[in-house]
């Protein structure tokens, strides 16, 4: 069964630049929760991993992860989001964190790329939701 819309009541958390806490899961079963920047599109998450992190090791070896993205506006609202990692996707330059960027502060990022860092791309098939 397809998985029923997000109710326009909450579509501007995914729209606006609320910050998401990612919960991902450790190699010895705990989970660890990080804040994050995303993109929401056609339906899935995406965000920027650097490929040094913890949340990108617990990512590839644990796709399952939730996303709670909670409205600065209202402290009581909430999303969340729970899904799974279906593409880790390298990528060499800027474009993406410029498009997440732009979403949480107007502008390109700030930095240039050093070299030698590696980014991925993330999608996040969503698999339920539930609001408060």
């Amino acid at each position: 069964m397809p998985l029923p819309p997000v109710p326009d009541s909450f579509r501007h958390l995914l729209e606006e630049p609320a910050l998401a806490m990612l919960g991902t899961i450790n190699p010895g079963g705990g989970v660890e929760v990080n804040p994050v920047w995303f993109l929401w599109h056609e339906g899935e998450i995406l965000l920027s991993v650097k490929g040094d992190t913890r949340k990108y090791r617990n990512m590839r070896q644990n796709p399952n992860m939730a996303l709670c993205i909670p409205d600065p506006a209202s402290p009581w609202k909430y999303l969340e989001l729970r899904g799974t990692v279906i593409d880790l996707k390298l990528y060499t330059d800027l474009s993406f964190v410029n498009l997440l960027a732009r979403k949480y502060t107007g502008s390109d990022f700030q930095e240039d790329a050093p070299a030698g860092v590696e980014r991925y791309r993330v999608t996040i098939r969503v698999d339920r939701w539930t609001g408060q």
